[in-house]
This record gives C-alpha cells, structure tokens and sequence, in this order.
C-alpha cells in the first residue's frame, strides 16, 4: 500500500518538476527571428533571418540587393551563451559563440565577440490558407 501511494505521489509531483533553464532557452529560442536592430551600422537594404530547429540545426539567409545568400550551420544553448558554427560560401567553417542578452517568446538579443548587439523578433509562422 505504501509503495503504491508513494508512486502516485512521484507520478503526480513529478511533472510539476521545474524544467531546467538551460533546457528551457534552448527550446524557447527554436523557430524563425528577423533581425529589427543591430549595433553595426547596416544598409536598409539588408534583410537576416536566423531559423533554429529543435535538433541544433541553423540556417541564416542573408539578403541584399535582391540576392539572398543561406549558411547552414549548427547551434547549441549553454546557459546565456549560444556557441555556433555556419559554412560560408567560400567552404571555409566559421564559429563564435553569441551571448544572450534577452530571450522571450518574442525577442532574442545577442551579442557577438566583437560587442554587436543584434536584436531580433520571431517571425509568426504564416497561417496556410485552404
């Protein structure tokens, strides 16, 4: 009788467990952000957009002038601070690691290694139509 009330209690008490932060941000951060702000000076013309899955995968699309460049690469969350590395279109692999200044539902702010702050918001995914 004991052991049954004690795995009703872990059974119930169990789910109610915190989800660790670390785990929590790198679910939070997965989806499609548009970059809204950067520290650097930018053309108006330039458009990035970060999309990260669930399984570390990221692509960037990079676009200016009507040409759009995507990297692929991949990211991971530890703690406040998002290493990642993305192919360029030269073959050559290049990786840093982000520092996460903000991360809502809404909003991702980073900085890079040279002091960039980029701020982005997610894009809502499009509702398809019928």
């Amino acid at each position: 009788m004991f052991t049954t009330s004690l795995l009703s209690i872990i059974m119930i008490v169990a789910p109610m467990a915190p989800v660790p932060k670390e785990r929590a941000d790198a679910e939070k951060v997965v989806g499609t952000w548009k970059l809204v702000k950067s520290s650097l000076e930018r053309d108006d013309e330039v458009a990035l957009t970060i999309e990260l899955t669930q399984g570390g995968k990221m692509t960037i699309r990079h676009s200016s002038n009507g040409v759009t460049t995507v990297y692929e690469g991949e990211y991971k969350i530890v703690k406040n601070e998002m290493p990642y590395s993305v192919k360029l279109p030269n073959g050559v692999e290049k990786k840093e690691t982000l520092k996460i200044k903000k991360l809502t539902e809404t909003e991702l702010h980073v900085v890079d290694p040279d002091g960039i702050q980029e701020d982005f918001e997610r894009v809502k995914p499009e509702k398809k139509k019928d």
